[in-house]
Protein backbone atom coordinates (compact mmCIF):
# COMPACT_ATOMS: atom_id res chain seq x y z
CA UNK A 1 0.00 0.00 0.00
CA UNK A 2 1.37 3.31 -0.79
CA UNK A 3 1.71 6.38 1.29
CA UNK A 4 -1.37 8.04 -0.29
CA UNK A 5 -3.56 5.06 0.13
CA UNK A 6 -2.32 5.17 4.18
CA UNK A 7 -2.30 8.96 4.45
CA UNK A 8 -6.34 8.43 3.44
CA UNK A 9 -7.12 5.81 5.88
CA UNK A 10 -5.67 7.66 8.72
CA UNK A 11 -7.78 10.53 7.72
CA UNK A 12 -10.57 7.98 7.83
CA UNK A 13 -9.93 6.80 10.69
CA UNK A 14 -9.55 10.26 12.44
CA UNK A 15 -13.39 11.31 10.58
CA UNK A 16 -14.60 8.27 12.03
CA UNK A 17 -12.88 8.50 15.55
CA UNK A 18 -14.13 12.34 15.98
CA UNK A 19 -17.64 11.47 14.34
CA UNK A 20 -17.71 8.31 17.04
CA UNK A 21 -16.74 10.95 19.79
CA UNK A 22 -19.88 13.50 18.68
CA UNK A 23 -22.02 11.04 18.80
CA UNK A 24 -21.03 9.96 22.11
CA UNK A 25 -22.03 13.58 23.35
CA UNK A 26 -25.37 13.80 24.92
CA UNK A 27 -27.45 16.66 23.58
CA UNK A 28 -30.24 17.91 26.11
CA UNK A 29 -33.89 18.03 25.34
CA UNK A 30 -36.35 20.10 27.49
CA UNK A 31 -37.94 16.48 29.01
CA UNK A 32 -34.08 16.70 30.74
CA UNK A 33 -33.86 19.99 32.52
CA UNK A 34 -36.64 19.29 34.96
CA UNK A 35 -35.84 15.94 36.76
CA UNK A 36 -34.60 15.99 40.36
CA UNK A 37 -32.34 13.65 42.45
CA UNK A 38 -33.59 15.42 45.50
CA UNK A 39 -35.39 18.57 46.91
CA UNK A 40 -35.82 20.43 49.90
CA UNK A 41 -38.61 22.06 51.26
CA UNK A 42 -39.02 23.37 55.19
CA UNK A 43 -35.94 21.64 56.24
CA UNK A 44 -37.12 18.22 54.89
CA UNK A 45 -35.37 16.48 52.53
CA UNK A 46 -37.23 13.86 49.65
CA UNK A 47 -34.24 11.82 47.62
CA UNK A 48 -35.67 9.95 44.46
CA UNK A 49 -34.59 7.10 42.86
CA UNK A 50 -36.88 7.44 39.92
CA UNK A 51 -37.31 10.23 37.75
CA UNK A 52 -39.24 13.24 39.34
CA UNK A 53 -40.10 16.67 37.80
CA UNK A 54 -40.06 20.03 39.21
CA UNK A 55 -42.15 22.41 37.93
CA UNK A 56 -43.92 23.85 40.69
CA UNK A 57 -41.17 26.70 41.32
CA UNK A 58 -39.99 27.12 38.05
CA UNK A 59 -40.27 26.70 33.95
CA UNK A 60 -37.12 25.83 32.03
CA UNK A 61 -36.51 25.88 28.73
CA UNK A 62 -33.26 25.27 26.36
CA UNK A 63 -32.54 28.38 23.71
CA UNK A 64 -30.35 29.40 21.57
CA UNK A 65 -26.86 30.81 21.54
CA UNK A 66 -28.17 33.79 19.75
CA UNK A 67 -30.99 34.26 22.04
CA UNK A 68 -28.33 33.64 25.25
CA UNK A 69 -25.79 36.23 24.05
CA UNK A 70 -28.65 39.22 22.98
CA UNK A 71 -29.74 38.76 26.84
CA UNK A 72 -26.26 38.71 28.20
CA UNK A 73 -26.23 42.49 27.15
CA UNK A 74 -28.84 43.03 29.54
CA UNK A 75 -27.36 40.98 32.52
CA UNK A 76 -28.51 42.62 36.15
CA UNK A 77 -25.64 42.92 38.36
CA UNK A 78 -25.78 44.64 41.87
CA UNK A 79 -22.28 43.48 42.86
CA UNK A 80 -19.82 46.21 42.66
CA UNK A 81 -16.41 44.32 42.16
CA UNK A 82 -14.33 46.68 44.42
CA UNK A 83 -11.78 43.84 44.63
CA UNK A 84 -8.79 46.30 45.47
CA UNK A 85 -10.46 48.15 48.25
CA UNK A 86 -10.13 45.87 50.98
CA UNK A 87 -6.61 44.17 50.45
CA UNK A 88 -5.41 41.06 51.36
CA UNK A 89 -2.26 41.87 54.14
CA UNK A 90 -0.30 38.88 55.24
CA UNK A 91 -3.06 36.40 54.90
CA UNK A 92 -5.91 38.71 56.74
CA UNK A 93 -8.51 40.68 55.18
CA UNK A 94 -9.95 43.56 56.95
CA UNK A 95 -13.33 45.06 56.81
CA UNK A 96 -14.15 48.27 58.55
CA UNK A 97 -17.77 47.95 59.07
CA UNK A 98 -19.54 50.90 61.10
CA UNK A 99 -20.06 49.21 64.94
CA UNK A 100 -16.85 46.83 64.35
CA UNK A 101 -13.92 45.25 61.92
CA UNK A 102 -14.68 42.24 60.67
CA UNK A 103 -11.56 40.57 59.61
CA UNK A 104 -11.18 36.91 58.03
CA UNK A 105 -7.57 34.95 58.03
CA UNK A 106 -6.19 32.50 55.56
CA UNK A 107 -4.97 29.18 57.03
CA UNK A 108 -3.24 26.90 54.37
CA UNK A 109 -3.20 23.48 54.84
CA UNK A 110 -3.33 20.01 53.78
CA UNK A 111 -6.08 19.00 55.52
CA UNK A 112 -9.79 19.62 56.82
CA UNK A 113 -8.64 22.86 58.63
CA UNK A 114 -7.79 24.75 55.29
CA UNK A 115 -9.05 28.03 54.39
CA UNK A 116 -8.29 30.56 52.03
CA UNK A 117 -10.80 33.93 51.64
CA UNK A 118 -10.98 36.67 49.00
CA UNK A 119 -12.79 39.91 48.89
CA UNK A 120 -15.17 40.08 45.95
CA UNK A 121 -17.31 43.45 46.10
CA UNK A 122 -19.97 44.77 48.24
CA UNK A 123 -23.61 44.81 47.40
CA UNK A 124 -24.31 48.07 48.30
CA UNK A 125 -28.41 47.60 48.01
CA UNK A 126 -28.14 44.81 50.88
CA UNK A 127 -25.45 46.98 52.67
CA UNK A 128 -23.21 44.18 52.61
CA UNK A 129 -19.39 42.99 51.93
CA UNK A 130 -18.93 39.43 49.69
CA UNK A 131 -16.26 37.23 51.02
CA UNK A 132 -15.60 34.10 49.04
CA UNK A 133 -14.44 31.26 51.16
CA UNK A 134 -12.27 27.88 49.49
CA UNK A 135 -11.89 25.10 52.16
CA UNK A 136 -10.52 21.93 52.05
CA UNK A 137 -13.79 20.49 50.09
CA UNK A 138 -16.30 23.16 49.59
CA UNK A 139 -16.45 26.89 49.10
CA UNK A 140 -19.20 29.31 49.86
CA UNK A 141 -19.90 33.08 49.78
CA UNK A 142 -21.01 34.91 52.99
CA UNK A 143 -22.30 38.45 53.24
CA UNK A 144 -21.43 40.89 55.94
CA UNK A 145 -23.60 43.65 56.85
CA UNK A 146 -21.73 47.11 56.81
CA UNK A 147 -23.29 48.21 59.69
CA UNK A 148 -23.37 45.61 62.41
CA UNK A 149 -20.42 44.02 60.92
CA UNK A 150 -22.57 40.77 61.34
CA UNK A 151 -22.44 37.23 59.08
CA UNK A 152 -26.48 38.23 57.84
CA UNK A 153 -26.04 35.26 55.09
CA UNK A 154 -24.07 32.19 54.05
CA UNK A 155 -24.55 30.79 50.24
CA UNK A 156 -23.30 27.59 49.01
CA UNK A 157 -22.98 29.20 45.22
CA UNK A 158 -22.93 32.82 44.09
CA UNK A 159 -25.78 35.14 45.24
CA UNK A 160 -27.61 35.85 42.09
CA UNK A 161 -30.26 38.52 42.31
CA UNK A 162 -33.32 39.00 40.16
CA UNK A 163 -33.54 42.47 38.89
CA UNK A 164 -36.86 43.23 40.27
CA UNK A 165 -34.71 42.27 43.47
CA UNK A 166 -37.38 39.67 45.40
CA UNK A 167 -35.43 36.84 43.96
CA UNK A 168 -32.29 34.73 44.49
CA UNK A 169 -30.59 32.09 42.61
CA UNK A 170 -27.53 30.10 43.55
CA UNK A 171 -26.18 27.41 41.07
CA UNK A 172 -23.50 25.07 40.86
CA UNK A 173 -21.89 22.11 39.90
CA UNK A 174 -21.53 19.55 42.24
CA UNK A 175 -18.53 17.22 40.62
CA UNK A 176 -19.25 14.69 44.04
CA UNK A 177 -22.72 13.94 43.11
CA UNK A 178 -22.95 14.96 38.95
CA UNK A 179 -25.74 17.18 39.72
CA UNK A 180 -26.21 21.24 39.29
CA UNK A 181 -27.12 22.07 42.98
CA UNK A 182 -29.80 24.70 43.06
CA UNK A 183 -30.59 27.08 45.79
CA UNK A 184 -33.88 29.51 45.64
CA UNK A 185 -34.18 32.20 47.92
CA UNK A 186 -36.91 35.17 48.11
CA UNK A 187 -36.21 38.75 49.43
CA UNK A 188 -38.65 40.14 51.76
CA UNK A 189 -37.89 43.39 53.04
CA UNK A 190 -34.32 42.72 52.38
CA UNK A 191 -34.29 39.79 54.58
CA UNK A 192 -33.62 36.65 52.43
CA UNK A 193 -35.27 33.40 52.95
CA UNK A 194 -34.22 29.76 51.45
CA UNK A 195 -37.58 28.29 49.82
CA UNK A 196 -35.60 24.99 48.10
CA UNK A 197 -33.03 23.64 47.01
CA UNK A 198 -32.88 20.91 44.58
CA UNK A 199 -30.55 18.76 42.65
CA UNK A 200 -30.65 18.37 38.86
CA UNK A 201 -29.85 15.09 37.57
CA UNK A 202 -29.29 15.50 34.24
CA UNK A 203 -27.63 18.90 33.42
CA UNK A 204 -24.76 21.36 35.21
CA UNK A 205 -23.96 24.73 34.42
CA UNK A 206 -20.66 25.03 32.37
CA UNK A 207 -18.46 28.00 32.39
CA UNK A 208 -17.86 30.81 35.24
CA UNK A 209 -20.43 32.50 37.70
CA UNK A 210 -20.33 35.22 35.55
CA UNK A 211 -21.75 33.41 32.83
CA UNK A 212 -24.69 32.75 34.21
CA UNK A 213 -27.00 36.12 35.05
CA UNK A 214 -30.88 37.26 35.57
CA UNK A 215 -31.76 39.40 32.89
CA UNK A 216 -33.95 42.36 33.02
CA UNK A 217 -36.87 40.26 31.35
CA UNK A 218 -37.12 37.90 34.46
CA UNK A 219 -35.00 35.27 33.26
CA UNK A 220 -32.27 33.68 34.75
CA UNK A 221 -29.61 32.42 31.63
CA UNK A 222 -26.62 30.34 31.69
CA UNK A 223 -24.84 27.64 29.93
CA UNK A 224 -25.30 24.15 30.68
CA UNK A 225 -23.84 20.34 29.83
CA UNK A 226 -25.27 16.97 29.85
CA UNK A 227 -24.26 15.13 32.71
CA UNK A 228 -22.82 12.30 31.54
CA UNK A 229 -20.64 14.49 29.38
CA UNK A 230 -19.40 17.44 31.90
CA UNK A 231 -16.28 15.76 31.26
CA UNK A 232 -14.01 15.17 28.65
CA UNK A 233 -12.67 12.16 27.57
CA UNK A 234 -9.31 14.22 28.33
CA UNK A 235 -10.37 14.99 31.64
CA UNK A 236 -10.71 19.10 30.49
CA UNK A 237 -14.56 21.19 31.07
CA UNK A 238 -16.64 20.44 27.89
CA UNK A 239 -16.90 23.49 25.90
CA UNK A 240 -19.80 22.61 23.94
CA UNK A 241 -22.29 24.08 25.60
CA UNK A 242 -26.02 23.90 25.40
CA UNK A 243 -28.24 27.20 26.75
CA UNK A 244 -31.19 27.38 28.85
CA UNK A 245 -33.28 30.02 31.06
CA UNK A 246 -35.48 29.58 33.94
CA UNK A 247 -38.34 31.44 34.67
CA UNK A 248 -39.70 31.59 38.85
CA UNK A 249 -43.35 30.67 38.73
CA UNK A 250 -44.37 33.01 41.74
Amino acid sequence: MNSKAYLLLFVLFLSFGSKAQNDSIKALVESDLTIITYLTENDSTTYFNEDESLTKYFSIELIDQKLYKDKKKKAVSFLTADTLAHKKTKGIITLPCQKKTVTFTDLPSEDETHRIYEYIGQINWLNAFVVFGMYWEDYDFTLIDKTSGERTSTFVDFPNISADKKKIICLGANIYENTADFDFYIIDNKKIVQKMNAGFKNWMPAGENTDMFWSNDGYFYLPVVATNNFWKPDGSLNDQWQYIRIKPLS
